[in-house]
């Protein structure tokens, strides 16, 4: 993991060290397992010629002329050796369990045997040292009669590990050789099935490499399903790229459009007044109305612009707004334009209790002075506009209302379409678009609906968004 860590491989590399070393790992524990059983079939094969020399052995020990003695010759001790190819060492302990013959620093066995053997005899098999050296010992119980009754001696052959291990060895080199020639086989065709099966990345690489710069068209190479999502993400990312492209541009063109006619304008007048063809007090009003005109677009487009680039933006969940005191801030800042009307204003709201939605600041205050312009706009002098806020349930309610002449059917139709406001002297129809923008943006629904089918006898509009404590899901917007 640390090879991972340290070091940037790519794909087909971290399968093949992150396979080869499970394959590894797995094959040493397999060679272990092995050696154990085949040093387990050795112990036992040689375990029986073990009990042969100690039935050998047992059967030397007599009791004659009151005694136990054992004889056993020296050349028979090197038969069983030769067979072994090891050194044999025996003991043989009397009824008692003191030390009758052979070697006497071999180990005394514990006296515990085994209830149950694989032998016909009552034996007990066990790995102890003898001067120093590890052996394979094999404990007999030997019955002798005494001239009364038959009584136990326990006879101890121990035989030296050089040819047990020698052979488990010779079984684990054979069987490591196998497996490193299998892991070397197995190396190169996984390399090979990796190189195979991670060619959809190549040929999805190609593709992106051999596009044209300015196409921003989905991917339709076909991918497997691993791929998808990157292929779906990718196609995500270019759309809204394309749509952040698609914005910018629209954006130039239509400042270059709207901003045109307002300079031209700007420029005939500035010439009239240059040439005397007007009054200086007529010339300076009309130059003041175009100078408001072109920078009302200008500000209205850089405020669609910052909608566009907010909503493309990820929202943090830390951002909170409060409308309420929001609302009072907007009333401040347009008292000179309700003042110049002589309209009324009404704010109603929850009292002591703040109303907080999950939303960016700039967001809710364009929308609510964009609403809040257009009702002054279109309110006539004297008449009232207000702000509702109502709280139902964990949504809240936010109204702009005014005493205009409402909508009729012709201008419901064209709201939300930029350039398209109703008196082409009062507004560039961008108020609306960045409204339904940003509603969008905050996950809001806007309505607006005639107060006279609420309010029989009453005039106007009014201009609802409906907000959600919590991030909503975008709703669509909604005329009425």
């Amino acid at each position: 993991m640390a090879l991972l860590a340290g070091r940037e491989l790519s794909i087909r590399r971290r399968l093949a060290v992150l396979i080869l070393g499970a394959l590894v790992t797995f094959l040493i524990i397999d060679t272990t397992v092995i050696y154990q059983n085949t040093l387990e079939s050795i112990n036992i094969a040689y375990d029986r010629t073990l009990l042969a020399s100690a039935r050998a052995i047992g059967d030397t020990v007599k009791f004659e002329e009151g005694k136990l003695s054992a004889s056993l010759p020296y050349a028979t001790l090197e038969v069983f050796e030769a067979v072994t190819r090891g050194r044999i060492v025996y003991r043989v302990s009397d009824f008692d369990g003191g030390f009758l013959s052979g070697y006497q620093e071999l180990p005394k066995h514990n006296g515990v045997f085994p209830k149950r053997t694989p032998y016909a005899a009552l034996a007990s098999f066990y790995e102890d040292k003898f001067e120093g050296d590890p052996v394979r010992v094999v404990a007999l119980l030997q019955p002798v009669y005494d001239g009364q009754s038959y009584r136990m001696v326990t006879v101890q052959v121990a035989e030296t590990l050089e040819l047990r291990k020698s052979l488990a060895q010779q079984g684990l080199i054979s069987t490591l050789d196998r497996q490193v020639i299998f892991l070397m086989i197995l190396s190169v065709l996984m390399w090979w099935l990796i190189g195979r099966g991670l060619r959809p990345i190549s040929v999805l690489r190609r593709e992106l490499l051999e596009r044209d710069p300015d196409s921003l068209s989905p991917l339709v190479t076909p991918a497997p399903r691993e791929l998808r999502p990157i292929v779906e993400a990718l196609n995500e990312v270019m759309a809204r790229l394309k749509g952040v492209l698609d914005n910018r541009q629209r954006f130039v063109r239509d400042a270059s459009h709207q901003l045109r006619t307002p300079l031209a304008v700007l420029k005939a007048q500035v010439q009239n007044a240059q040439r005397g063809d007007l009054a200086p007090d007529v010339a300076f009003a009309e130059l003041s109305q175009s100078v408001d005109r072109a920078t009302r677009v200008a500000n209205q487009m850089l405020a669609l612009a910052k909608v566009a680039q907010l909503e493309s933006e990820a929202p943090e969940a830390s951002e909170q707004t409060e409308l309420v005191s929001l609302a009072r801030d907007l009333a401040v800042e347009c008292s000179p334009l309700l003042a110049d009307k002589a309209l009324d204003f009404a704010l109603e709201a929850p009292e002591h209790r703040p109303v907080v939605v999950a939303a960016h600041e700039w967001m809710i205050r364009e929308l609510l002075r964009n609403l809040v312009s257009n009702a002054i706009r279109h309110t006539p002098p004297g008449s009232a506009i207000g702000i509702d806020i109502v709280l139902a349930g964990r949504t809240v309610l936010m109204s702009v209302w005014d005493s205009g002449p409402g909508l009729d059917a012709e201008r419901e139709a064209k709201l939300f379409e930029p350039f398209s406001s109703g008196d082409p002297n009062s507004g560039s129809g961008l108020g609306l678009v960045i409204c339904r923008d940003i509603c969008r943006a905050v996950g809001a629904r806007l309505t607006l609906r005639n107060r006279s089918r609420a309010e029989p006898g009453v005039s106007g509009l009014r201009v609802t968004v409906e907000v959600s404590y919590e991030d909503a899901p975008v709703r669509d917007i909604a005329t009425a």
